[in-house]
């Protein structure tokens, strides 16, 4: 079955706003699907699937106001073929990593079901101050659970992790026979009646060919040095919230649980109805509406925020009052507009960019001292990184020329960048102008 690997840039057939992209990180190609905007989603699929398990999912979270990214683990899917010693998941998880990194999207909300949530363990142990919430499903944790499951003998185990993790030996046995192998897989990991025919069409082209269904056994070899790597750097557990979600007809719920609890410290545990292994193919909705639920803002979060807003527009004050008007103009995005009004509403000036925003206001101000009064904030946070916010003003200028003392509003939108807000829009209306 042979495969064509879409273009860069393409868009996604079916799915309104998502495109196919590749990145260069880590010695490899990575192939991944984004779209939408707002807080990063980053979904990660295991074997013998690709991105597209979560493709009913993607737009769903992307309508509740998420970027949402789903790649191909390397060896799977469009994501290119790599040698056999670059698939300890500590080193699959830097492959997603730096692509988040190079999109400026963390902290993200990271969610890995079956291979992926053992990589998104390593990702979230090893980076935990880039991951704001983890999604642990339908998966083992490598070094606490998966290891007992490895074992034939134990109840619950099975031959299936040993058998891959033979890589070459794996190889040579399924080739040429990978549709006779993976078939079952896609039929037993769901509760669809269409399972089998939607993993044949869609999954299994990736699993034939030269590099096929190793570049999934590849993973699976990997995982008893997994294991020893994450007990060995196991000093806290995870601080971050802690998900475990199974479907109801899925697989090692009693295990994955028993092992998030030796290693995360806020956990909770829930189940998609009406789904297997494959959740997210069998009942998206329910999928995206729960993950939705964990990822909303929490009070904590919230009040962080309206803090951080509220210490960030004093800042804004301090840097108009002290004519420091290019650290006034660094705050602000580079896109950012900043407009201002009269108390008859008419449009006095509207600015674009830093660069015209500096220019404006200095020339605006010349030689009068400015005294900038905010209060009485309004903060409506979005999510941790976006909010919006009314702040009362009252500013007094003192010039050669000009003598006022305004009263009014500022209302902006704002976007936290690399751990630093910014303005994204600003309007500044005056509802009273006296002249002094």
């Amino acid at each position: 079955m042979a495969v064509t690997h879409p273009e860069p840039g393409l868009a996604v057939e079916g799915l309104d706003g998502f495109s196919h992209r590749y990145a260069e990180v880590n010695g490899t190609r990575i192939h991944y699907v984004i779209g939408g905007s707002g807080p990063a989603v980053v979904l990660v699929h295991g074997f013998p699937f690709t991105w597209a398990l979560w493709r009913e999912v993607m737009p769903l979270l992307a309508a509740r106001g998420y970027t949402v990214l789903a790649p191909d683990l390397r060896g799977m899917g469009d994501s290119d073929p790599a040698a056999s010693d670059t698939f300890a998941k500590t080193n699959v998880a830097e492959d997603i990593r730096q692509i988040v990194l190079s999109l400026g999207l963390g902290p993200i909300n990271l969610v890995g079901m079956d291979v992926g949530g053992m990589v998104v363990y390593a990702y979230a142990s090893r980076h935990p101050d880039e991951v704001r919430r983890l999604v642990l499903s339908e998966t083992l944790i490598p070094g606490f659970g998966l290891d007992e499951m490895m074992n034939p003998s134990v109840e619950g185990g099975t031959y299936m992790f040993g058998f891959a993790g033979q890589v070459d030996l794996a190889t040579f046995l399924t080739k040429g026979k990978e549709a006779e192998y993976l078939t079952p897989f896609y039929r037993l990991t769901s509760v669809r009646e269409d399972a089998e025919e939607f993993g044949v069409a869609t999954y299994l082209p990736y699993f034939t060919g030269p590099d096929g269904i190793r570049g999934g056994f590849q993973h699976y070899g990997a995982m008893i040095a997994d294991g020893k790597a994450n007990r060995a750097e196991l000093t806290t557990r995870l601080p971050m919230p802690v998900l475990v979600l199974n479907g109801d007809h899925g697989y090692y719920r009693t295990q994955l649980l028993a092992g998030a609890r030796q290693v995360a410290e806020h956990l909770e545990t829930d189940v998609i109805a009406q789904a297997s292994h494959a959740y997210a193919f069998d009942n998206p909705q329910a999928t995206a509406a729960r993950f939705g639920r964990f990822f909303a803002v929490s009070e904590v979060e919230r009040l962080v925020v309206v803090d951080e807003i509220r210490q960030f527009m004093a800042g804004y004050a301090y840097h108009a009052d002290h004519k420091e008007f290019d650290k006034l103009a660094q705050m602000f995005a580079p896109e950012a507009t900043f407009t201002v009004y009269d108390p008859q509403g008419e449009q006095v000036a509207q600015m674009t960019g830093p660069k015209e925003i500096e220019h404006v206001i200095a020339g605006s101000v010349g030689d009068a001292t400015a005294i900038h009064h905010l209060f009485s904030f309004t903060t409506e946070v979005h999510s941790p990184i976006s909010a919006s916010s009314v702040v009362n003003m009252a500013d007094w200028i003192d010039g050669s020329t000009l003598k006022v003392r305004g009263y009014g509003h500022y209302r902006g939108e704002f976007a936290k960048v690399d751990g630093a807000w910014r303005i994204e829009t600003l309007v500044q209306t005056r509802l009273r102008t006296d002249v002094l």
